[in-house]
C-alpha cells in the first residue's frame, strides 16, 4: 500500500517536505515543531498541509484531499485543527490558556489534534510561560506547530522542546520555473521577479500584481537615465519621488543597485542572459555605453553608503540629495563624488 505524503503547491522547500514526509510515513511525528524562516517562504502552508495529513482518514496518500477530514481542513473548519493568528501585535496569555484547555480535550473526529501558532514570537512572556507547561507534558494525541521569523524571540526552553525546522530561500531558477509553469508568467518577467524576490516565493507572487512596485522600478530607471545628464535642477527635482516613496526607500535603493549591477554585467560580458532587468534591454544597452566599469563600481558604493546612512541619524532629504549629486559627479567627471555627509 502506498502511504506517500502529498505536499503539492509548496515551492522551494523540498528538503523540509522530504523530512516531514518521512516523519508522517513512519508515524514518527513529534509533539512540537518550530518552523523558522522569512515571511513568504511557506511556513503556514507547510503547517496546514502537515495538519491536514495528521487528521486525514485515508490509508494511502495523505492528505488525500477527498475524505471528510481533508475537506474540512481545506475549508478551515476542522474541529481538530486550531490556529492562533493574531494581527494585533501581541499574543496574550488568555489566547494560550484557551489553546491549552482545548488541547486537553480528546480529538473530536480524528486520532490527532493539531494547533498552529502563527508569529509565535509575538507571544508575551506570560503566554510563553503558559505554553511551556504544555510543551513539557503534551497530550499524546497533540501536535503543536510554532511559526516564527526568528526563534531568538522565544524562550530557549520552548525552542529546546520543539523540533526546529529552518526554511531557507529558494534559488531564483526554482521560483522562475514556478511562475512560468504554474502562474503563466512570461519568462522575462518571471526572471526579473524571481531575482527581486530574494528567494522568497511569497514575495515574488506578491510583486507579480503589485502595480506600485512596477511604478517604482520605472521611476528608478528614469532617474538613472536622468543622472547621465548635467541637468542639476532636474536631478534635485527627483528628490520629490524619494520623499513620496519614503516608506519604500530600501526597496528603491535596492532597485538602483540592481540596475547598476546589470549595467556592470552587460558592460563586462555583453550578454543579456545574466542580467535581472531583462525586459529593459534597450535601456541597459543605452546606459551601459555611457558609463564604464570603474564609474559603475563607484556609483554602487555611493548607493550602498546611502543605504547605511538610513540606519543612522543622517537627515533623509540630505542623504538622498548627496547620493544623487555624487552619482551625477561620478558619471560626468569620473571621480568618486564631491559631496560628503
Amino acid at each position: 500500500m502506498n502511504r506517500g505524503i502529498v505536499f503539492e503547491g509548496i515551492v522551494g522547500q523540498e528538503r523540509v517536505l522530504e523530512k516531514l514526509g518521512k516523519d508522517l510515513e513512519s508515524n514518527q511525528t513529534v509533539h512540537a515543531y518550530l518552523f523558522e524562516g522569512e515571511k513568504g517562504l511557506g511556513k503556514k502552508s507547510i503547517a496546514l498541509k502537515l495538519a491536514s495529513a495528521l487528521v486525514c482518514r485515508n490509508d494511502g496518500q495523505r492528505p488525500c484531499g477527498r475524505c471528510n477530514s481533508c475537506i474540512k481542513a481545506s475549508s478551515g473548519n476542522h474541529p481538530d485543527i486550531g490556529i492562533i493568528e493574531n494581527d494585533k501585535g501581541v499574543i496574550r496569555i488568555d489566547e494560550i490558556r484557551e489553546l491549552i484547555n482545548e488541547m486537553q480535550l480528546k480529538p473530536y473526529e480524528s486520532k490527532r489534534k493539531v494547533c498552529i501558532i502563527c508569529d509565535a514570537d509575538k507571544m508575551n512572556m506570560w503566554a510563553q510561560n503558559a505554553l511551556l507547561k504544555t510543551l513539557e507534558e503534551p497530550p499524546s494525541y497533540a501536535t503543536i506547530v510554532l511559526l516564527t521569523v526568528n526563534s531568538n524571540s522565544l524562550f530557549p526552553t520552548i525552542v529546546s522542546r520543539c523540533q526546529v525546522i529552518k526554511l531557507h530561500p529558494a534559488d531564483p531558477e526554482t521560483i522562475e520555473h514556478h511562475l512560468i509553469k504554474n502562474m503563466g508568467v512570461e519568462k522575462e518577467q518571471a526572471h526579473m521577479l524571481a531575482v527581486f524576490s530574494g528567494g522568497i516565493v511569497g514575495r515574488a507572487v506578491e510583486l507579480l500584481d503589485n502595480s506600485d512596485f512596477y511604478h517604482r522600478r520605472e521611476e528608478v530607471i528614469k532617474i538613472c537615465n536622468k543622472l547621465l545628464t548635467p541637468d542639476l535642477l532636474g536631478i534635485l527635482e527627483q528628490i520629490k519621488f524619494f520623499e513620496e516613496q519614503r516608506l519604500h526607500i530600501e526597496e528603491i535603493l535596492d532597485l538602483m543597485i540592481r540596475w547598476y549591477r546589470d549595467l556592470f554585467i552587460y558592460n563586462e560580458t555583453k550578454n543579456m542572459g545574466f542580467i535581472t532587468n531583462i525586459d529593459k534591454k534597450e535601456d541597459i544597452e543605452l546606459q551601459a555605453t555611457k558609463i564604464d566599469l570603474t564609474k559603475i563600481r563607484n556609483i554602487i558604493f555611493i548607493i550602498e553608503k546611502a543605504k547605511n546612512n538610513l540606519k543612522s541619524n543622517v537627515q533623509f532629504h540630505l542623504n538622498i540629495e548627496v547620493m544623487l549629486l555624487n552619482i551625477q559627479e561620478v558619471v560626468l567627471n569620473g571621480n568618486g563624488g564631491r559631496s560628503k555627509i
